[in-house]
């Protein structure tokens, strides 16, 4: 699609005209003189050198012409052009977090997925672009990569969807926002001063284009895409002053430019952990759950490492992700070392070389004295070594990406959906092991055709069934919980990028043909709002039904369902909900690394019934099945459930730790009577052969 033309863009390019043509003769010339390798050769990256490159880098803009303070309009730079000197952005975006989109990547294990949260209609449902177990793809419930990078963009590096400009979408404002391009300093910045939340207001404005810009120390990014028009051309900028005040626009701090307009980037080769945790924390909340500063760091991250000295890539920025059996890991030895057993133990990577078979960066070579070995062919190492050290039943844990934890306000109450408890120690399809996860139970509306499910989008439902769920409904009342669940939206102590004036007419006094004033308004789900929405009314049994119900009365032809609790609920014949299991409702689980614990605090230091006695909550611990809806009494599983165990063995099991002391102290005493009598029989053996041997002697002299 191109962009119309103005006199503005006219002239600006009329100024570069010159230069660039200049610029254009120089490479001719260049490439003329240079011999012919120098055309065929490509820069090398690795030098071999531990010293940290001095990002000194010419500011470029998406289009890759220079960026100067004084143009009109003055652009954002682009990490995109501005890095590509040095580094390839194809193979960049091929990285493992930027390639989800791409259907021809391994997905490996599970990872979290985005959780499409929506307290009005008691939504919560888990979403991947990789072929996750009970994920759903973001295209089954209507989302574009345009709604997927509003929606989720906060806690994405750019890359992966928000570049996913073809795909089919009328809403989509790419023209406008421009595309969600790689962030390199979203992982690799060094600089205190680098600003991840300035990331997550410039993306819920639909500034895409100028995201990356806003986040560093010597650019302010001011305005919102997300209220100009849709004939707004950023290159272009505003037709008039009036919308030139509300446009998206940079300021660059010119006493941070070299002379030659050239800025420092503070980008070391290997990212921060402060860069890692703005996504991939989580902390725990509810009742006893321990205050963040009673807590504990990983015990690799107190020994001096960094993140990024087990997640390793190169170029590619294919991170590696350290699990055994990472198909990166099977066929490169050396990854295979960066596991726990490959850096603790080495057995399973002694080819790499006798330099990495156990112990590698120092790491401890456990013993394991008195362990069978049977719990290491069928336990992960994390089992007993990571997450939270378990108790009577799970809790509630909130992340970065989830929840948005790195803000303030109402939305972080303890009863925020979406409702993710840990840890389950459950058996994992992926590797057969039993290990520490965390668990959603998704919880959606859904059509039903035959026996499939599909999800329908919570906004469509809403709509479908508003007065439903504003009914009065005075049995409900009863049975509602006095909390009510909160969003996890932004908070309102953090400002949300300013409305556009143009976007904030009076009553009566419609925008000026050509104003924001004529745009649409921006989805409530595109945008988030700063303070959350809390539901007016609690989902409860009669509830459903009656929703159920607005739903059928829209369309007769259709069955519809609401799946929750772990269960697919329909609409019975007399107007009651009917329960049944049903594959999509199963929960979505990825495992536990961290906080990885000290060997004194891990499993089974205080001895076999850690794991093996009654009530020990490996295998008896209560795994609660939270969901937006209450549907009779709440649903609480056994942790043994989720390992295909049997819980008569068990107990059987734990009741011979009971007498095991006894059992000792009989077996030891057996054995040692045992022994005196096999030690009498043998001196008794021992006399009677010096008897026999005395008979059978010839007589001595007389």
């Amino acid at each position: 699609m191109t962009r119309p033309s103005t006199c503005r863009a006219a002239a600006r390019r009329g100024a570069r005209g010159p230069a660039v043509a200049l610029t254009v003769a120089a490479i001719v010339l260049a490439a003329g003189l240079a011999p012919a390798t120098a055309a065929e050769s490509k820069l090398t990256h690795h030098t071999g050198s531990r010293a940290t490159f001095i990002h000194w880098l010419p500011l470029l803009d998406t289009e890759n012409n220079p960026v100067k303070p004084d143009d009109d309009p003055v652009l954002p730079f682009s990490y995109r052009t501005s890095c590509t000197k040095c580094h390839d952005y194809a193979q960049v975006r091929k990285g493992w977090h930027s390639n989800a989109t791409d259907p021809a990547v391994d997905p490996g294990r599970p990872g979290e997925p985005w959780i499409l949260t929506d307290p009005r209609t008691g939504t919560q449902i888990p979403l991947s672009y990789r072929a996750w177990p009970n994920t759903w793809r973001p295209a089954d419930i209507g989302m574009t990569p345009w709604t997927f990078s509003l929606m989720f963009g906060h806690h994405m590096p750019g890359g992966g969807p928000g570049e996913e400009t073809a795909v089919k979408d009328p809403a989509a404002r790419w023209l406008v926002s421009g595309k969600l391009e790689i962030n390199c300093g979203a992982c690799h910045s060094g600089a205190a001063t680098y600003d991840h939340i300035e990331w997550y207001l410039q993306v819920a404005g639909q500034n895409f284009m100028w995201a990356g810009a806003a986040c560093t120390d010597f650019a302010t990014v001011s305005g919102a895409a997300a209220g100009m028009p849709p004939s707004y051309d950023p290159f272009m900028g505003p037709e008039d002053e009036r919308a030139a005040k509300r446009a998206p626009s940079v300021a660059y701090q010119e006493s941070k430019l070299d002379s030659k307009g050239r800025a420092f980037f503070d980008l070391p080769a290997r990212p921060p952990n402060a860069r890692c945790y703005f996504c991939h924390s989580s902390v725990q909340v509810g009742p006893g759950a321990p205050e963040p500063w009673k807590t504990d760091e990983d015990v690799h991250t107190r020994a001096g490492l960094a993140c990024a000295d087990c997640h390793r890539n190169g170029l590619d920025h294919q991170t590696t992700r350290n699990y055994e059996g990472e198909p990166a890991g099977k066929t490169d030895p050396q990854l295979a070392t960066l596991t726990c057993r490959g850096c603790h133990l080495g057995a399973e990577s002694a080819v790499a070389g006798p330099n990495t078979m156990g112990g590698r960066l120092g790491a401890p070579v456990p013993q394991h004295v008195g362990l069978p070995t049977i719990h290491l062919e069928h336990l992960a190492c994390t089992t007993c070594h990571s997450g939270p050290y378990p108790t009577g039943t799970t809790r509630r844990v909130q992340t970065s990406m989830a929840h948005l934890i790195e803000f303030q306000g109402p939305h972080r109450g303890p009863d925020a959906m979406p409702y993710i408890v840990e840890p389950v120690y459950a058996r994992r399809d992926y590797d057969g092991t039993i290990g520490p996860q965390r668990m959603i139970w998704p919880a959606f509306w859904c059509r039903i055709d035959a026996d499939k499910v599909v999800p329908l989008a919570p906004d469509a439902v809403y709509e479908m069934a508003k007065d439903a769920f504003a009914a009065d409904l005075t049995d409900d009342e009863a049975e509602a919980a006095p909390a009510e669940p909160a969003a996890a939206t932004p908070p309102a102590e953090t400002p949300a990028p300013e409305k556009p004036e143009s976007a904030k007419t009076d009553a009566g006094e419609p925008g000026e043909p050509g104003d924001a004033g004529d745009a649409p308004a921006a989805p409530a789900a595109e945008t988030p709002a700063p303070v959350a929405e809390k539901p007016k009314k609690r989902l409860t049994a009669k509830r459903i039904a009656a929703v159920l119900a607005a739903l059928k009365a829209k369309d007769a032809k259709a069955e519809f369902g609401y799946v929750c609790q772990g269960r697919l609920y329909r609409l019975a014949a007399d107007g009651t909900l009917a329960a049944g299991d049903h594959e999509a409702a199963r929960p979505a689980a990825w495992p536990i690394a961290h906080n990885v614990r000290a060997a004194g605090q891990s499993l089974g230091v205080g001895g076999c019934t850690d794991c093996h006695g009654f009530g020990a909550p490996v295998a008896f611990g209560e795994v609660e099945v939270p969901s937006p809806a209450r549907i009779g009494a709440p649903v609480v599983m056994a942790m043994y459930e989720f390992q295909g165990r049997d819980e008569l063995q068990l107990q059987a099991w734990a009741m011979s730790y009971m007498f095991r002391p006894m059992f000792k102290v009989v077996g030891f005493t057996t054995a040692g009577l045992m022994a005196a009598v096999l030690v009498l029989y043998v001196f008794m053996g021992l006399a009677a052969m010096l008897r026999w041997a005395g008979k059978k002697a010839p007589p001595g002299p007389a």
